[in-house]
């Protein structure tokens, strides 16, 4: 897929997770803050065992989630996001490319 067609599919799954969050009462900014730090941190980290990142287990993944924990993320929000398997999906190859 194009990069630009896969950033704007992105961007739209994100508008759909901050409506999604705002039944759980959570900030808008805090939700696409927390979508734009786990492509960042995809994008930039060095995952050694990336099947295993894929399929949201193993070190790298666990260090992600600790890593959003600490940076003060709600632990809901970051369970919902994973759980969205089009964001987990996109943000992978968006990531890559």
């Amino acid at each position: 897929m194009d990069y630009y067609l896969l950033q704007d599919h992105w961007s739209s799954l994100v508008r759909n997770m901050k409506d999604a969050e705002r039944v759980f009462g959570m900030d808008t900014y805090q939700t696409e803050k927390l979508a734009r730090e786990i492509l960042r941190y995809a994008t930039i980290t060095r995952i050694r065992q990336y099947n295993l990142f894929v399929q949201q287990r193993g070190e790298d993944f666990e260090k992600l989630r600790t890593k959003l924990v600490e940076m003060g993320f709600d632990e809901g929000a970051i369970q919902r996001a994973f759980e969205n398997e089009d964001f987990w999906k996109v943000t992978l190859e968006l990531s890559e490319a």
